[in-house]
């Protein structure tokens, strides 16, 4: 239970690098898992944050954030050249700001499937950095979530 650390929510955190081909998050078509959850949690926020922009090697791809079920229930289809270093991407149109309000579409969603980011579009993202932090509640006694 993350409340057992003294009272705060503790995060669970994980970066996925972006490379293209052989089943890489990169490669289009691909849902990759980025934390497995189990039994029923509420998400209080998921927080995407580039720390390396995304780049392609041709054609257009797009990123997606969502569940293994929904995979677009955080954020929608998103050009991924548009997702730069140093900002979060919270919305299919990412703009450079130094800090801006979480959505709703990021917070208290209960949820029952692994959190999933999916490539889609005409291209493969062959590099980029996006570190993907969620702050989380079980609602069930078996609510986890763990960084994969």
């Amino acid at each position: 239970m993350p409340l057992e650390t003294g009272g705060h929510i503790p995060p669970a955190r994980k970066t996925i690098t972006y490379t293209a081909g052989g089943g890489n998050p990169g490669q289009n078509g691909v849902e990759t898992d980025i934390f497995t959850v189990t039994g029923e949690v509420i998400v209080i926020a998921l927080i995407p944050y580039c720390t390396t922009l995304l780049g392609e090697s041709a054609g257009t791809p797009t990123l997606e954030l969502g569940v293994n079920n929904d995979t677009n229930l955080f954020v929608a289809a998103t050009t991924a050249t548009d997702i730069d270093a140093n900002d979060f991407w919270f919305d299919a149109t990412p703009a450079e700001v130094g800090g801006m309000a979480i959505p709703a579409a990021l917070k208290d969603i209960a949820i029952t499937d692994n959190i999933s980011c999916t490539v889609g579009g005409t291209n493969n993202i062959s590099s980029g950095v996006i570190e993907y932090t969620v702050y989380w509640l079980p609602i069930s006694d078996d609510g986890n979530v763990v960084a994969n």
